[in-house]
């Protein structure tokens, strides 16, 4: 079944890059607030995440992600490569992706604002509106769902 016959009451495939293990712990926590049922994978650096990637498709590394959370300030590589490498997939490329960084920079946000498939999310500095993650995550997920 393709993502796109899935519904949001399938189980959800979550592959979380986020160096911080702290903010992997937090968005579990959100997601298990949302309605959603998931699987959450996670890498830990860029190069991991970069390399998935590359892997994907090949050897029988079939089954892809719903939905990548990608974190933007990553060791080894940055999330902004891994983010290229996946658009320029030919299996990874529609994949929706949440930026979720504390990055507040002009820079990224513009950027990220033409990146077709994701959602920007600054990370919170309180933990209400980080468990409020989740349910943003659902709505992007129904949105990405009901696009033409």
């Amino acid at each position: 079944m393709s993502a796109d016959e899935r519904t949001l009451q399938d189980l959800i495939r979550i592959l979380i890059v986020e160096d911080n293990r702290g903010d992997v712990l937090l968005v579990r926590e959100a997601l298990l607030q949302s309605n959603l049922r998931f699987e959450l994978n996670h890498l830990a650096n860029g190069e991991e995440a970069f390399e998935y990637v590359r892997r994907f498709g090949k050897d029988g590394f079939e089954q892809g992600p719903d939905l990548v959370v990608l974190d933007l300030n990553l060791p080894k590589r940055d999330g902004w490569e891994i983010l290229d490498e996946m658009r320029s997939s030919p299996t990874l490329r529609e994949t929706p992706v949440v930026i979720l960084s504390s990055s507040g920079a002009p820079e990224d946000l513009s950027r990220a604002s033409k990146v077709a498939g994701s959602i920007y999310i600054r990370k919170p500095s309180n933990l209400e509106e980080f468990l409020a993650i989740g349910k943003r995550i659902e709505d992007f997920l129904h949105a990405q769902r009901d696009a033409p």
